[in-house]
């Protein structure tokens, strides 16, 4: 999971620099380069630490300790699997790794478990408020960062989650971003509107 959390932290800053080189091209004057140059770094840390911040939610709520003991006992079980000759106490040492192995697995979807339940509704509120609000730095940062949260928190549970909680999560957060997308922007553009987006 830490892994696939820092892509997700990778991606992001990747995104944010393609969008400001974008941005930056289309600027040939160089007038306000500075003041994008700010708004990419504001925009960058909101997106990358929302899914840092979800992460580190589900460890006070579920602790890694235990999970990083257990790997630990594992692994040395692996190693006096090979060690030893004997084979009585090759079969207690594989028989200890494999009671160890469910153990990790247990504590792995109980990690996973906190990581949904901080994740899915960090990660959906930061996705409203980033949609709803008017500062665009802001709230495009803030609805990327809630929806790769959203994702992780997901992602990580996904295959453990039954059924209805997948589809209701799912279900949830696709009703709120239709009705929020419909109320933003279902209208459709009257001339002055267009007139006063080509002044601004």
């Amino acid at each position: 999971m830490e892994n696939e959390l820092l892509w997700i932290v990778v991606f992001v800053a990747l995104v944010a620099t393609a969008i400001a080189m974008a941005i930056i091209a289309v600027r040939r004057n160089g007038r306000g380069v500075d003041r994008i140059l700010k708004q990419l770094i504001v925009w960058t840390a909101i997106a990358a630490l929302l899914p840092l911040t979800s992460y580190a939610g589900a460890t006070l709520l579920h602790p890694r300790t235990r999970l990083k003991d257990l790997m630990e006992q594992s692994q040395r079980a692996q190693s006096e699997t090979y060690d030893t000759r004997d084979v009585n106490l090759r079969t207690q040492a594989r028989d200890k790794q494999e009671a160890l192995n469910k153990q990790v697995a247990t504590e792995q979807r109980l990690f996973n478990r906190a990581m949904f339940w901080i994740g899915f509704p960090v990660g959906l509120t930061c996705l409203i408020a980033g949609l709803l609000l008017r500062s665009t730095v802001v709230g495009s940062s803030l609805a990327l960062g809630g929806l790769c949260t959203l994702i992780s928190g997901c992602y990580t549970y996904w295959d453990d989650m039954g059924d209805a909680l997948r589809f209701i999560s799912l279900i949830i957060t696709l009703v709120i971003v239709i009705a929020i997308g419909l109320l933003k922007f279902g209208r459709p553009y009257r001339d002055e509107d267009l007139v006063t987006a080509r002044v601004a």
